[in-house]
């Protein structure tokens, strides 16, 4: 650790032992080797475990000179995290971007080495942040060593190095007795103690204090409990009964103050009437250690401290303790221990606790928040007062991410208490706990039953919840219960007309009126409706203009929206300019509401195959998820992103964004089929890794209820097998799914696949029913690019010279448009039509042309095809190196950013990585490629058959 550190490299490393295994001497140890570099301590301690970013402060304290060198956005969410400034509460992985950076800027001098012990006991903010920071520790010269007691339920910190500590084997073990014995034993007792210790150094050395030689010498003292830590903590239980009762009782008020301050804790002493004098026998017994900061010398010493304190004792000290702290800076820990303090009810005291809960929320605290509440509740003394606190801890137990704390507080929210407006959050947390358990199945009945609860009261609340309700039911498909999309459509549409709406809620009302005539109409019905209320939902995002509302569903069979009327501009744009939007959705957003209207319009530019709207609007969302902070919709984001990097034959972009989805992902919680890595090896035509995938049994997708992606694994195979030329698997992928009511967004992608396998496997049949769907969708959307497309996909079932007139058609409108790999499709397929026509110069021309053009974009499967058909018209090609051979991932994705222009802070706030940790894959960037600066980057890159 220190040589890595001294070297210019950082390391994470996690120690996992039980109790009294050596973990905390482990930590001595290295602080006291680390000479020439800075070492920064934190102790979690148990009873701070509710006090959100408690440890953090601990650690970030002294290193705060440092906040100024940081982004704005980065320095103002720590701030806010920290308590030192005010501010809407910031998203926990800009908190964590901003760690990573202050941490990066205090080594820059000399090398950072941050000890956290007992780091299971931290506050859940801190882990989490903590943990962000070890897994993107690179080359900072800063050390993270966790101190982790085993067993415990954590996996904040998996993915960082493990150090797992074992017993003592028998001699050590035996000499390590010997040494602390007072006089003789019989062996057999001393093996006896060896072995229940299984060579644990504390158990080894504690469990004889307190015992006589007698005892010792004849096993007498031993204890029966199997527990070990119950062993040791008697053992501290015997020491802690020897002394005198002014030290016991100064012992519980150390106990109970986490931080360890040692004025503090004499003040609360002589406030029960203790004086300095009785720390003394403590310090001299070894229990205790004294000197910048109050510390046992070990944690159980602690935990059995509180064991021995009767429950007066404690309702004592922590009384004293809150009249001792100081009620302007430190209101959260006075009204924490005031609680712990109050037997039976208190209006007074909840009442401060439910200040305190709102304030953690404002520094990103959820859980913390929660607990507060939920103390609050506990303490309540009038029945519909608890009822509703009830009720708000569980919202905040929920947006903490504990799904079964939330249930649990549901259960005291008395429902005779609430009103229908409370009962109808109460409704939602049900669901939402719902769809994150099981991203299917309930989740659109029971957040349709919260929409219809909640739309008398709060009419954008509801309207966002029909929107959750109607994404619910497309992802769970056909394995939703009760509920499914063409339900919550009709619910949609029937929906009373709202209050007046702002501007963007009420284009947003629009949009999702268009997309549920969808589902009950028709695509040629809903999309001129989509496409009008598409262009008012993104003016009034880029510029607040007025919309007016619909009022209600437009009467069935209309072809315009109403309160709209139809664009003006040319098919395939829709809306403002990119720059307009984002004037309109700038730095200053910190709103998830406009994101998440946001990923409504890309979700409908991509229904209409809007290739300039789904381009702009998928690079804006991601955008705007990383500038404002809003990493919990990020994974979607990037998921959307990605779809449109593969059609556009941005492939290596595409490579390196799906790397950056895994660990947001695994934070998130958010399901794993969102990292889209099927879609990544389809397109390239990575057969093993994508029919890995493929043929994995998909038993824990169903369970969950994602029907959806049965219908992305039925897109991808075709991909996959039209690639490989397997045509016959492909149709079979599609059989399924291709006329499914439950493909919304995927049907313009589908078809094609299923067009091209049909016709190749010499099912024309099964390829007319599928061009007949797609020709209907093309002339209603009117987009060149599913024009382009339809007009090659006739091609395929034509013959002579409509086929040729079709397939240059095709060309030539899908040349207008930003679907390079639909391009390259086309020309392969004109090509093979060309060469089983005989005309072997001109079909060379067309493989070529697409066999360059996959071979740049890096679609090996497609590039493949093209070379077997080139062989076929007399060309030999040579298979082309794979461009992505010579990077990683991760350095091709910072050279790409570095040759657009990005700057190194710009760059690592993207990728979530510190500054110096960019130059260092840099420069590694630099010597793979041969060059020696970022101005040749670019060129570089396109050497390599890489685009920036």
């Amino acid at each position: 650790m220190i040589s890595s550190l001294r070297g210019g490299q950082s390391r994470s490393i996690v120690i996992r032992a039980e109790a009294g295994m050596g973990k905390s001497a482990l930590l001595d140890y290295l602080a006291e080797r680390a000479s020439g570099c800075r070492v920064a301590r934190v102790v979690g301690v148990e009873s701070e475990i509710e006090l959100a970013y408690a440890g953090l402060h601990q650690l970030c304290a002294p290193l705060l000179d440092h906040l100024a060198a940081l982004p704005q956005p980065q320095a103002a969410a720590l701030g806010v995290a920290l308590g030192l400034r005010e501010g809407s509460a910031p998203d926990r992985f800009l908190i964590g971007l901003a760690t990573l950076n202050l941490l990066s800027a205090a080594a820059a001098d000399e090398p950072l080495l941050c000890l956290v012990d007992d780091a299971q006991w931290l506050d859940l903010a801190s882990r989490q942040t903590l943990a962000f920071v070890a897994r993107r520790l690179v080359a900072e010269s800063v050390g993270l060593v966790f101190a982790v007691r085993e067993p415990n339920h954590e996996r904040e910190f998996a993915g960082v190095e493990d150090l797992v500590l074992e017993g003592l084997d028998g001699p050590d073990a035996r000499r390590l007795l010997d040494s602390v014995l007072t006089g003789p034993i019989d062996t057999a007792i001393r093996d006896r103690i060896v072995a229940e210790t299984h060579g644990n150094p504390l158990a080894i050395t504690e469990l004889p204090r307190g015992m006589t030689p007698a005892q010792i010498a004849g096993g007498f003292g031993l204890s029966p409990s199997p527990a070990l830590d119950s062993r040791i903590e008697e053992s501290y239980l015997r020491r802690i009964a020897a002394l005198p009762e002014a030290t016991r009782r100064m012992l519980v008020v150390a106990s109970l103050e986490p931080v360890g301050d040692p004025v503090l804790v004499l003040s609360a002493a002589e406030r029960i009437g203790v004086d300095a004098d009785a720390l003394a026998p403590a310090v001299h017994d070894g229990l205790l250690d004294i000197g910048v900061a109050l510390r046992f010398r070990h944690p159980l010493m602690r935990s059995a401290t509180l064991r021995a304190a009767t429950p007066d004792q404690r309702g004592e000290a922590h009384r004293a303790l809150a009249e001792a702290t100081d009620p302007v800076t430190d209101p959260d820990r006075r009204a924490w221990h005031l609680a712990e303090a109050t037997v039976g009810f208190d209006e007074d005291v909840a009442a401060d606790l439910v200040r305190s809960a709102r304030r953690a929320q404002a520094r990103g605290g959820l859980a913390a928040g929660a607990a507060f509440h939920r103390r609050a509740v506990e303490l309540t003394p009038d029945p519909g007062i608890r009822a509703r606190r009830a009720l708000m801890a569980a919202e905040d137990k929920y947006r903490a991410g504990a799904m079964s704390g939330a249930l649990d507080l549901l259960q005291l929210a008395d429902p005779a208490y609430l009103d229908d407006h409370q009962l109808a959050r109460a409704d939602l947390v049900r669901a939402r706990v719902a769809h994150a358990i099981t991203r299917g199945k309930d989740a659109p009945r029971l957040l349709l039953n919260a929409a219809e609860g909640l739309a008398p009261h709060d009419a954008e609340a509801a309207l966002a919840i029909y929107s959750e309700a109607f994404g619910a039911a497309i992802s769970s498909g056909t394995l939703a219960a009760d509920v499914d999309l063409f339900d919550v459509a009709q619910a949609i549409l029937s929906a009373p007309a709202p209050a007046p709406l702002g501007p963007i809620s009420a284009a947003a009302r629009n949009t999702l009126h268009a997309l549920a005539r969808l589902v009950v109409d028709g695509y040629p019905i809903a999309a001129p409706l989509l496409r009008a209320s598409l262009d008012a939902l993104r003016q009034a995002l880029a510029a607040g203009h007025p919309v007016e509302d619909a009022g209600g569903a437009p009467p069935s069979g209309s072809t315009e929206p109403a309160g709209t009327t139809p664009s003006a501009e040319p098919a395939g744009t829709v809306g403002p300019p990119l720059h307009v939007l984002r004037r309109g959705l700038g730095h200053d957003t910190t709103d998830d509401d406009d994101l998440h209207w946001l990923a409504l319009g890309c979700l409908v530019s991509r229904i209409l195959s809007d290739d300039a709207a789904y381009d702009e609007l998928t690079d804006l969302q991601l955008r705007l998820c990383r500038e404002v902070g809003a990493l919990s919709l990020l994974p979607m984001a990037m998921a959307e992103r990605l779809s449109m990097l593969l059609w556009s034959g941005q492939v290596t972009a595409a490579v390196s964004l799906t790397d950056g989805i895994r660990p947001i992902i695994q934070a998130t919680d958010n399901p794993p089929t969102l990292n889209r890595s099927l879609w990544l090896h389809s397109f390239r035509g990575d057969e093993p890794t994508a029919l890995n995938i493929i043929e994995k049994p998909a038993d824990e997708i169903v369970r969950r209820g994602e029907g959806q992606w049965l219908i992305s694994l039925g897109f991808c195979s075709a991909v996959l097998f039209n690639a490989l030329g397997r045509y016959s698997d492909a149709v079979a992928a599609t059989d399924g799914v291709a006329g499914h009511p439950f493909d919304i967004g995927l049907a313009q992608w589908m078809l094609p696949e299923r067009v091209e396998a049909a016709v190749r496997a010499g099912k024309l049949g099964v390829a007319r029913a599928s061009l007949d769907r797609l020709n209907e969708m093309a002339e209603a959307s009117s987009t060149d690019w599913m024009l382009g497309v339809a007009a090659r996909c006739a091609a395929l079932v034509a013959d002579g010279d409509e086929a040729e007139g079709l397939y240059l058609s095709a060309l030539e409108v899908l040349g207008r448009t930003r679907a390079a790999l639909a391009v390259a499709r086309t020309h392969l397929v004109y090509g093979e039509w060309l060469r089983r026509a005989n005309r072997r110069v001109e079909a060379r021309d067309q493989l070529r042309i697409a066999h360059d053009m996959f071979g740049d974009m890096g679609v090996v499967g497609f590039a493949e095809r093209a070379r077997r058909e080139l062989f076929a018209t007399g060309e030999t090609v040579h298979r082309r190196a794979d461009a992505l051979d010579d990077l990683t991932s991760q350095e091709l994705q910072i050279a790409m950013l570095a040759a657009g222009g990005g700057t190194n802070p710009e760059i690592g706030a993207q990728l979530y990585l510190s500054p110096r940790t960019v130059e260092w894959h840099l420069r590694k960037v630099f010597t793979k490629l041969g060059i020696s600066s970022r101005r040749q980057l670019a060129g570089a890159l396109r050497k390599t058959g890489l685009t920036t």
